[in-house]
């Protein structure tokens, strides 16, 4: 039997996690091997979607917050397989208001920055060769909403993740209030320094392809905080999905989205 292609998903149980599940299982005839990861550690809802005899679906306990349940995955999927294919890191956390607390302000950082990349370095060491690592970004993270002085210290070719977190420490620190030469939703902070840190690994892992992408203006209940999404749940998984799977020839490191976030396409490379 050939060798299955051992996928990740995190917020798997709903929204658009759920729906890069269902588009793997339907692209993947098999074998494929898919660890659907939430907080909750239950299956995505399989209604309505046929499950061919080679796809093997298992739910995963993952907290981005919690250092013990990041590690336990990446462990158990490299006893189990041997490593991993496919790693979408898609769990994210939005609060849609300005004057957040500055504990709000930091579980904004440690789930959509931090959290991201302790899974991204937990996966990291299982990673076969080719391999994908997917972040799901925002168009919010796109440096164009910040100070020029900011973006030249983000787009710094040479920039560390040591050096990528004390620049985002500057925000998480000024007394209580965002950073004065940043956006004022930590959310924006959170993306970009997602954006940032996928280049970095990029950048240091040339044997994988590790991008980022916004998946659009999604009906989910986190979209669903600026207005009324023009997007459905399946449309949002397009470009998360291609970047897993399609043809993307070598492009590493890069930022992927549609020019509009309502948009259905399957994304391009952008500007960070």
């Amino acid at each position: 039997m050939d060798t299955p292609i051992v996928a990740v998903v995190t917020g798997s149980n709903r929204g658009i996690g759920r729906a890069i599940c269902a588009a793997l299982v339907q692209q993947f005839p098999g074998p494929l091997v898919l660890y659907a990861a939430s907080r909750a550690g239950t299956s995505f809802d399989l209604t309505g979607l046929t499950i061919p005899p080679a796809v093997k679906i298992y739910p995963a306990r993952l907290s981005l917050t919690d250092q013990a349940s990041i590690t336990a995955l990446s462990t158990m999927v490299s006893r189990e397989h041997k490593g991993c294919d496919i790693l979408i890191n898609n769990a994210g956390l939005y609060y849609f208001q300005e004057n957040i607390t500055a504990a709000q302000r930091q579980e904004t950082l440690d789930v959509n920055y931090r959290g991201t990349l302790n899974v991204c370095q937990a996966f990291l060491p299982i990673m076969r060769k080719n391999g994908r690592i997917v972040n799901v970004s925002s168009q919010s993270g796109q440096l164009k909403y910040f100070d020029h002085r900011l973006q030249k210290r983000f787009l710094d070719p040479d920039l560390t993740l040591t050096e990528l977190d004390a620049l985002v420490n500057e925000y998480s620190t000024s007394t209580l209030r965002p950073h004065p030469a940043g956006p004022p939703l930590a959310y924006f902070t959170s993306k970009a320094a997602l954006n940032s840190a996928t280049r970095i690994l990029a950048r240091e892992n040339p044997h994988l392809l590790i991008n980022c992408c916004c998946p659009g203006w999604v009906g989910t209940s986190l979209g669903a905080q600026a207005g009324q999404p023009p997007k459905s749940i399946e449309e949002g998984a397009r470009i998360p999905v291609r970047l897993a799977t399609g043809d993307i020839g070598k492009i590493s490191g890069r930022y992927w989205a549609n020019d509009s976030v309502a948009s259905t396409g399957d994304g391009k490379v952008q500007n960070f």
